[in-house]
């Protein structure tokens, strides 16, 4: 365990596995948001939830303050945690909560994202995974507020568990982004280089993606990392049977100035998606007003609201079309439709986000979990 002046004095406490240059995907993104906007009775507990001798370096912790690094394993310290209200980033740590570590606090519980297949099978919306459904349903339980991170999150939420719909607050995630940031403006002069940044995952509808670009003359970039083998053999296999590899280019996982080189090079980013519960991804291409080709389904519909190049990803030739949409309409049209993605991106802010969450927990700091 490394103790990164931690007070251990908080009000509210954090946990999660994601955090500083130790990050995943959006919830990591959101925590490090968090992180900066956080006030002085907040910290922030790093859970790592591999192997008990996994290195950690303190430099990848921002300002290495208000932070308490520990493993699974030292799980059982948090009984001496003190705080008022406990708030669980992941299902993962169901297990790890006993009584001792939460009596005689509130606890809270943020859903990324409701842990189920896309889409969720009718006869068992978790598909048969028993153990994290018993994990996410432990932790639904137990908190005395559940939020999630969009309108579509709470009600695909409410449609399986409607019992607790009563204790659901929404907050969007929020971004920090600069308004002086040089706007992306390559669709003036082409519009023939798309790219995909994100997850190796089914669901983020990359092989789907792949498809629609076997009809269309363009460039199609991936930056994503070999986190699914699997599935990348599969992508591979389709490729290679389109003869489509003058066409489309792996990347690797791009971070830091990788990305934004990757970001600046396209003409319009693909979120294939076939849901996102939020989608920070969405924000990150707002912020440089880098014209994006989305799928419609989950929160990205609420970040996109009034933006054309939307689809739904269920429906065979939609995203086909839409990519064309967007090639062939004029300077004009996609420029009022960057404007849409500025306007929208206001909503967003980090800042908005971080003071939502101070008023809710303000509001149920009385609210505790007695034994």
């Amino acid at each position: 365990m490394f103790n990164l002046n931690f007070k251990n004095n908080y009000r509210v406490v954090h946990i999660n596995n994601e955090l500083g240059n130790c990050i995943i995907g959006g919830a990591g993104t959101y925590m490090n948001e968090l992180y900066k906007y956080r006030t002085e009775d907040t910290g922030f507990i790093y859970m790592g939830l591999g192997s008990p001798t996994d290195d950690y370096n303190v430099t990848d912790f921002m300002e290495q303050k208000d932070i308490l690094i520990m493993n699974k394993d030292e799980a059982y310290k948090l009984a001496d945690i003190n705080c008022e209200v406990l708030v669980v980033q992941f299902y993962e740590f169901a297990s790890l909560l006993d009584e001792d570590i939460i009596k005689n606090k509130t606890l809270a519980y943020v859903i990324h994202s409701v842990p189920t297949p896309e889409p969720p099978p009718p006869w068992d919306p978790f598909g048969g995974n028993h153990d994290i459904r018993e994990k996410f349903e432990k932790l639904c339980e137990l908190a005395s507020v559940l939020v999630c991170v969009s309108e579509a999150e709470k009600e695909k939420l409410s449609k399986i568990y409607p019992q607790y719909e009563e204790k659901i607050e929404v907050v969007h995630n929020g971004i920090t982004y600069d308004i002086s940031t040089s706007l992306n403006v390559n669709y003036k002069h082409s519009r023939k280089v798309f790219g995909y940044i994100g997850r190796t995952d089914y669901r983020k509808g990359i092989y789907e993606s792949i498809k629609a670009f076997s009809k269309i003359d363009a460039k199609y970039k991936l930056a994503c990392p070999k986190n699914d083998v699997a599935y990348i053999e599969r992508l591979f296999t389709y490729i290679d049977a389109a003869n489509m590899w003058d066409k489309v280019d792996f990347c690797g996982w791009c971070v830091g100035e990788r990305k934004e080189n990757f970001l600046n090079s396209l003409d319009a980013l693909v979120i294939p998606s076939l849901y996102e519960p939020f989608g920070y991804v969405a924000l990150e291409a707002m912020q440089r007003g880098l014209p994006v080709i989305c799928s419609n389904n989950g929160g990205l519909d609420e970040i996109l609201e009034g933006y054309k190049y939307k689809y739904s990803p269920y429906v065979e030739g939609e995203l086909e079309k839409t990519i064309i949409e967007f090639m062939e309409d004029g300077i004009e049209t996609v420029e009022k439709q960057q404007k849409i993605l500025l306007n929208n991106l206001a909503r967003f802010s980090a800042i908005q986000m971080a003071k939502r969450y101070d008023e809710i927990w303000a509001s149920y700091g009385g609210v505790t979990y007695e034994v």
